[in-house]
C-alpha cells in the first residue's frame, strides 16, 4: 500500500498528529511556568478585558466546571483574580493580573519558539504560505474570525 492510498496521507490525520506533537512540545516548554496549553487560551482571552466565567467557558469550549478548575490553577499562580461585576453584583468577572500579563507574554515567546522548531524544515516563504492557508481554513471553519 502506498502512503498516498492510506489514512496517514490525509490532511486531517497529518494535522492531527502534528498538532499532538506541537502541543506536547509546547506543554514541555510551559511546564516550568506552572502552565499547561489549556491555560494559554484563558490568558489570551483575558488580555483585552475582564470576562465572566461562563463567557470564558464558552469561548474556550469547555464546561463551566472545567473553566473553574483552570481559573483556580491560574489564581494560585497569581495570574488572574476574580472581581465582582460593578453592573451586576451577582456575577464575577475574571481579570488578568500584572503577573498574568507577564505569563501571557512568556507563553507567546514560547509558542513562537515552538513554531520555529516545528517549521524548521521549510523555508520562510513556505512558512508564510502555510500560515495564510491555515488562517483561511480556520476562518472558513469558524475557528477564528474572518
Amino acid at each position: 500500500m502506498t502512503v498516498e492510498g492510506s489514512l496517514i496521507s490525509t490532511v486531517g490525520f497529518l494535522l492531527g498528529k502534528l498538532g499532538q506533537q506541537a502541543n506536547g512540545q509546547f506543554a514541555d516548554r510551559l511546564a516550568p511556568l506552572g502552565l499547561r496549553p489549556r491555560h494559554c487560551a484563558v490568558l489570551e482571552l483575558l488580555a483585552g478585558e475582564p470576562r465572566a466565567q461562563l463567557e470564558l467557558a464558552k469561548a474556550v469550549g469547555v464546561t463551566a466546571s472545567v473553566v473553574v478548575d483552570m481559573l483556580d490553577e491560574l489564581e494560585k499562580l497569581g495570574a488572574v483574580r476574580r472581581v465582582r461585576d460593578t453592573t451586576d453584583r451577582r456575577r464575577q468577572l475574571i481579570e488578568l493580573t500584572p503577573t498574568g500579563q507577564d505569563l501571557r507574554r512568556q507563553t507567546l515567546s514560547l509558542a513562537r519558539q515552538n513554531d520555529e522548531e516545528l517549521l524548521s524544515a521549510i523555508d520562510p516563504a513556505e512558512v508564510a504560505a502555510l500560515r495564510q492557508i491555515l488562517g483561511r481554513i480556520a476562518a472558513a471553519t469558524g475557528l477564528v474570525g474572518k
